[in-house]
């Protein structure tokens, strides 16, 4: 049981013991009951029904069940007055449906809603989508979530599943069509952290010479600026010449392409951060080179090359870009065709070249806010907690510094 330090109970020497979900020991044989009630409609904040109760803990458990079963017909309430009156506008396929419309119209990466609809086509909808919205219960999440357990999927893939119908509850909550999100009470399994596959340099350095030795070598080129520069798949795909500041040495990051079984096309980077880069000399020599190549097979074909053409484009006139599922693949063959070379694994993945820059610009010593800044995070806490690890380096320079003082002579 998880003790929980009291404010309400100062002086009176009892500490508060959480003995269960929400249940918790507030006195000798006295007990404190939540429920989630939903969010404020004014703050938007959290609320809980809480209530107290003497007896021990069997009257708590039914106070909580009471409790629960009150919130439940609120539920059921407020979605009776939003459904219309018809049964399709209750059932949970029917919200989401809703909710990925409601998410493309706000504009909502088309990869992202690709994601979406494929698992719950896939999943979600064959096991919940006829169950009336105000029927489906944490219980209901959770035994959905062990049955997919059992048949073998992955806890990561569980995980993803229950923030899409969380996320759907939250919409239908401030819909209206129920008063609390029961996927807040519902227990998807624990995805253990994975470590980072960070490639060390000379990893990084063998791959490039093969793939410019390769039968296609502008790979090289790919995989050399996106060490470099730390940008995302999407963006490296998205880059045009005219975002490429010649004379002040930086590449401003406008675009990201996106794509999905029906098409391609562009959008605003991550979290819509545009940001500009500052490359150094050898990195401005790797595009010029590229500049010239593209340049001289348009002259060739006697056809332009405009400022507005695709860096990395497959077509002479660079008005289609390389699309990212191209670069996975080529990035992936070039990796099995290094272990087969090699004999030693190659369990790389391109996004693994973003986790490289990282990785190096926190070993030379820079600052959170400038590796944040680099890879086009908003807030210098994420790319923290992303990078939560001290390079060898860091874990070495640090003991020695805490030696100096006190074992030096």
């Amino acid at each position: 049981m998880a003790v929980v330090n009291s404010q309400s109970g100062k002086g009176t020497g009892f500490q508060r013991v959480q003995v269960e979900t929400g249940i918790r020991q507030v006195g000798p044989k006295r007990y404190e009951v939540r429920v989630h009630a939903g969010r404020d409609p004014l703050t938007g904040k959290l609320r809980q029904s809480s209530r107290t109760c003497e007896g021990g803990i069997r009257a708590a458990r039914s106070m909580r069940v009471l409790m629960t079963t009150e919130v439940a017909e609120k539920n059921a309430e407020a979605a009776r007055v939003a459904a219309d009156g018809t049964a399709e506008a209750l059932s949970f396929g029917r919200l989401l449906d809703k909710w990925v419309a409601h998410g493309r119209r706000r504009g909502r990466s088309p990869s992202t809603i690709d994601g979406y609809e494929r698992k719950i086509k896939s999943t979600i909808r064959p096991e919940l989508g006829s169950i009336p919205v105000t029927e489906i219960t944490a219980e209901t999440l959770d035994d959905f979530y062990g049955r997919l357990l059992d048949a073998g999927t992955s806890a990561a893939t569980v995980m993803h599943n229950h923030r899409i119908i969380s996320a759907s509850l939250t919409q239908a909550r401030k819909w209206g069509a129920v008063v609390v999100n029961v996927a807040q009470d519902a227990t998807p399994p624990s995805v253990p952290k994975k470590a980072l596959t960070v490639p060390p340099p000379e990893r990084v350095r063998a791959l490039i010479e093969f793939a410019s030795a390769s039968k296609a070598p502008e790979w090289a080129t790919v995989i050399t600026f996106a060490a470099l520069t730390g940008m995302r798949r999407g963006e490296l795909c998205g880059l045009r010449w005219s975002d490429i500041d010649w004379k002040a040495q930086t590449v401003t990051v406008r675009r990201s392409i996106w794509q999905t079984k029906d098409g391609w096309g562009d959008k605003d980077p991550k979290s819509h951060q545009v940001r500009r880069l500052a490359l150094g000399e050898q990195t401005m020599g790797v595009l010029a080179g590229r500049f010239k190549r593209a340049t001289d097979n348009a002259n060739l074909a006697e056809v332009a090359l405009g400022p507005d053409a695709y860096v990395f484009s497959l077509g002479i006139e660079g008005t289609r870009p390389v699309l990212p599922g191209a670069v996975t693949l080529a990035f992936s063959r070039l990796c099995t065709k290094m272990a087969e070379q090699t004999g030693t694994p190659w369990p790389y993945r391109f996004h693994d070249l973003r986790h490289y820059t990282a990785t190096e610009l926190f070993r030379a010593g820079h600052h959170a806010r400038t590796v944040a800044d680099r890879l086009g995070h908003a807030d210098p806490s994420l790319t923290l907690r992303v990078y939560t690890h001290d390079t060898e380096d860091q874990a070495i320079a640090a003991a020695e510094s805490l030696e100096v003082g006190i074992l030096s002579t």
